[in-house]
């Protein structure tokens, strides 16, 4: 269901991201990354995961799943492959390293995560391992879950992003539009909109496969959904509403389109209290992934 980062984690992070762009000249979108890593001094390198050579200097450091892994690159090497790891960040040197097989239009998001594990200080004895599903291991999920905050800190230019998005609707045009601005992924846009634009709206976001073609988008852990983001307030009126309930709710709406605009209409959703509530049905498929926003309208009248 996902990590809610503490308060004062995202409070110390907010800092230390507030003060990079302050010393960056306040930059407009999009953010320039090569300035964000010579004023941090830090060295980004790529790799093979069928290459040891480049490994050898620190897999000593490497940490996967809490356990420490023996001084031989070739068993560093093997870890890597089993975890499917996208991205390492090296404290020694402060270097971040990507697998250059990951597609490109991740290495933006990728890099803003790494770098918040090498500003966040309680980060600092961790050498990380980050997979390709949504970096976020299990292992330490809470950790993760504040890169990923300190990523779209950064990327979005902290509350830049919210400032704009609010004078927006709340769709997926917008999306788009604040994509193209901002620099990012149309999913790393979907996650803010979701979760920055208003938190005191209620809204949830569902990263899915389509419900009538699972072999479009990807799941997790043997589920037809990935990822389940939702504002503040949709987790603290809407609690108890689970993923597999948010996508058995867009299927009833999905139409047989592959791709492009592919959910649409209106339904009821149960707070935690049991009123029920009108909810705005939204989905948009990139052939990569299904997502659905879920904006709550109303309190549905009670019937007589």
């Amino acid at each position: 269901m996902g990590v809610e980062v503490g308060e004062y984690e995202a409070r110390a992070i907010d800092q230390r991201i507030e003060r990079i762009l302050r010393d960056l000249g306040n930059p407009q979108p999009p953010l320039r990354l090569e300035p964000v890593f010579e004023l941090l001094k830090l060295d980004l390198n790529y790799y093979r995961a069928d290459d040891p050579g480049v490994l050898a200097d620190f897999a000593h450091r490497i940490r996967i799943a809490g356990k420490q892994l023996a001084a031989r690159p070739a068993l560093a090497l093997d870890a890597l492959r089993k975890a499917k790891l996208s991205a390492l960040w090296v404290p020694d040197g402060k270097r971040i390293f990507i697998d250059e097989s990951v597609p490109k239009p991740k290495h933006r998001w990728i890099q803003g995560h790494e770098i918040t594990h090498g500003i966040t200080d309680w980060h600092q004895t961790y050498l990380f391992g980050d997979n390709s599903s949504t970096l976020d291991p299990e292992c330490h999920e809470q950790l993760e879950a504040e890169a990923n905050y300190g990523a779209g800190r950064l990327l979005f230019l902290r509350d830049h992003f919210r400032d704009e998005a609010r004078d927006c609707q709340i769709n997926f045009d917008s999306i788009k539009l604040l994509k193209a601005r901002y620099g990012n992924t149309v999913t790393s846009t979907f996650w803010r909109m979701v979760e920055d634009r208003d938190p005191t709206s209620a809204v949830f976001g569902l990263v899915s496969q389509h419900p009538h073609y699972p072999e479009i988008g990807e799941g997790r852990d043997d589920q037809p959904w990935r990822d389940f983001p939702r504002s503040r307030a949709f987790r603290r009126t809407f609690a108890r509403v689970t993923a597999p309930q948010a996508f058995a709710l867009i299927g009833r709406h999905a139409t047989y389109r592959k791709r492009g605009p592919v959910i649409a209409g209106t339904d009821a959703i149960a707070d935690d209290n049991g009123v029920m509530h009108e909810v705005r049905l939204e989905g948009f498929c990139n052939t990569y992934s299904v997502m659905t926003l879920g904006v709550i309208l109303r309190v549905m009248p009670v019937s007589a």
